[in-house]
């Protein structure tokens, strides 16, 4: 099976109102053909048009589908500094989960009121020096510098981290976008969304773009409005998005 038919695949069932409690990216090819096998054996493949509300593609109530709720507040780590975590998590790795059932990738960690001393990463690596290398080109001698072979000496590069971060957490309401958060702003992540429309090209373009303080990301309110409009022209017309 090509991508292309897995993506059908995932638009049919998609289409036929089934709710996904993963990314696309999560699902084996497998998976999606018995889920789609097992809608076609169905005696019903899913309510007539007139019968999905405005925001059934979400799984949420018509009134303020398309708010994310503000964050809860500051977990219980006050310690944590921001970049904290740079290098010691694996990518998608779910630190904690809120009340709301969110699952927080990274914390949000507000500027402080006031100045406070910044943390700093201490990275240890071998300094083996360098050797220079001449290479003669007709009239020109050119020298190189390269790498040394020597045992070398222990060398420390002193990272100053930033004062601040932006969190980053999974809504149940929308399971196939990271949210971005910071201060009460929050907007969808621009890599899933352009992943979820096949490239950035073909992002509607009603579908603004924001920042989340120092992060480019997709306002929320307009990519759940486009998806919706979507959802339902296809459930109207029968036609399924490549």
């Amino acid at each position: 099976m090509s991508q292309s038919d897995k993506a059908l695949l995932y638009s049919k069932l998609k289409d036929a109102g089934v709710e996904f409690d993963k990314h696309y990216r999560d699902y084996t090819e497998a998976e999606l053909q018995l889920a789609a096998d097992r809608l076609d054996a169905g005696p019903q493949l899913g309510p007539e048009p007139e019968e999905i509300p405005p925001s059934s593609f979400f799984g949420l109530e018509k009134t303020g589908s398309a708010d994310v709720a503000p964050p809860p507040p500051a977990p219980a780590t006050p310690t944590e500094r921001p970049s904290e975590r740079l290098n010691t998590q694996a990518e998608g790795e779910v630190i904690r989960t809120d009340d709301e059932g969110r699952q927080w990738l990274q914390e949000e960690i507000l500027k402080p009121a006031s100045p406070r001393p910044r943390a700093r990463r201490v990275l240890t690596y071998i300094d083996k020096g360098f050797e220079e290398k001449q290479v003669k080109v007709g009239e020109y001698i050119e020298t190189f510098e390269v790498s040394g072979e020597g045992p070398g000496k222990t060398a420390e590069v002193k990272v100053t981290l930033p004062s601040y971060q932006v969190g980053i957490f999974r809504d149940p309401r929308f399971p196939m976008f990271k949210v971005h958060t910071y201060n009460g702003r929050q907007g969808f992540d621009l890599f899933d969304v352009q992943e979820y429309y096949n490239g950035a090209e073909l992002v509607p373009s009603d579908v603004k773009r924001v920042y989340v303080e120092n992060v480019l990301c997709y306002d929320i309110r307009t990519v759940v409005r486009a998806i919706e409009s979507e959802y339902r022209q296809m459930q109207l017309t029968g036609k399924i998005r490549d």
